[in-house]
């Protein structure tokens, strides 16, 4: 990556659902830009050794950034950029390639990093789930 090249990199856990899901899809990493984004995937190591694969929801003024796993509403502060190792390129969703270039992905990325939509979305889940219990106490 250091050199210019590119890893693909087969992430577990449920963070980036449902964009990136284990054990099915991959994603492409490479040296980050001269200046992350607002919406950029990043692969980065936290303070206590643990490597994660989160997207970067705000760059603060101090330069650092406020990041956030499309499966979760906790956000992550105060990542610096010593703690960013890649970037991420393009995901493959099963065999098919998408380029975090492209419309499609760019859509993603915009409705799915608005908070709310992200919090009304969860709650929904929640709900679902928990009528779905209620109905299977009763059969």
């Amino acid at each position: 990556i250091e050199s210019g090249g590119e890893f693909r990199l087969f992430p577990r856990g449920t963070s980036m659902l449902p964009l990136i899901r284990q054990g099915v899809d991959s994603v492409i990493l490479v040296k980050p830009d001269e200046k992350l984004k607002k919406r950029e995937i990043i692969f980065y190591r936290r303070d206590n050794g643990q490597f994660v694969l989160h997207r970067i929801l705000k760059v603060s003024k101090d330069g650092t950034y406020i990041l956030c796993g499309d499966n979760q509403t906790v956000l992550e502060k105060q990542v610096r950029d010593d703690s960013v190792i890649a970037s991420v390129s393009a995901v493959y969703r099963g065999e098919k390639r998408v380029d975090a270039t492209a419309f499609s992905f760019r859509v993603y990325q915009f409705f799915w990093c608005v908070m709310p939509i992200r919090k009304i979305i969860f709650l929904a889940r929640r709900i679902l789930s928990k009528i779905k219990q209620i109905f299977k106490g009763q059969a």
